[in-house]
């Protein structure tokens, strides 16, 4: 088991009402699976994303990652488990307009302590495999939408997490372009055997991952399960 959730609610209060987004949800993610979360916009889609990733926590429950409680950590090693365990993907992309893709790529890498000649090399084999290797060298400003989020995803596996946690990764791209990014999420799942848990309000692009769940009124409700 990857990530095992014990009673874990996540409660949002403002001054009109008390949001449940999570009520007493015991769940569990299997490694090397592909699991997508569905779920209408507000539906808490995002922060239960946030939960797994330790940026936000449960209000009551555990959250574990293999043997790790994530809330019971402390935020450096929460950080530490972030930066070596675990890849993000969002809608938008976050690359830096002054850098070349291979450079982009390779960044995080470098800041974690990696020689630039091996996270670059390592940037251009990763680039090869999600088919951007012609576009190493060119400003990122440059590539179109869809290049910038396999871009992106390289980024995001360069450091062989043991998960990618993916936000709308095909929010704001064509349907074309989206099957593009579905084909290498499912790759790097084939081929790494890395765990993927994606949110999206998408029916048709949660439908080709192995499992799927929609979050509704605060629980999972199976909808696929292999």
């Amino acid at each position: 088991m990857l990530y095992s959730l014990k009673n874990v609610s996540k409660i949002i209060s403002t001054p009109q009402e008390e949001i449940r987004i999570l009520n007493s949800v015991n769940f569990f993610i299997e490694k090397g699976e592909m699991l997508a979360v569905l779920g209408a916009s507000g539906s808490g889609k995002s922060t239960f994303l946030n939960i797994l990733a330790g940026l936000d926590s449960p209000s009551s429950g555990e959250v574990f990652f293999e043997d790790k409680n994530i809330h019971a950590l402390q935020e450096k090693e929460k950080n530490f488990l972030r930066n070596k365990e675990m890849g993000f993907v969002f809608q938008f992309h976050h690359l830096l307009p002054e850098f070349t893709t291979a450079e982009n790529v390779a960044m995080q890498a470098i800041i974690s302590g990696m020689k630039k000649s091996e996270a670059l090399q390592k940037a251009y084999e990763l680039l090869e495999m999600v088919e951007l290797s012609h576009r190493a060298k060119h400003l990122v400003t440059t590539l179109s939408g869809g290049e910038k989020q396999r871009a992106a995803i390289a980024r995001a596996v360069l450091l062989s997490p043991k998960v990618l946690l993916a936000d709308e990764p095909t929010g704001n791209l064509d349907f074309k372009t989206g099957e593009q990014i579905m084909q290498v999420l499912t790759n790097l799942n084939k081929e790494k055997r890395m765990t993927l848990v994606m949110v999206t309000h998408n029916r048709e692009i949660a439908n080709q991952m192995q499992r799927v769940v929609e979050l509704k009124s605060g629980a999972f409700h199976e909808q696929k399960m292999y």
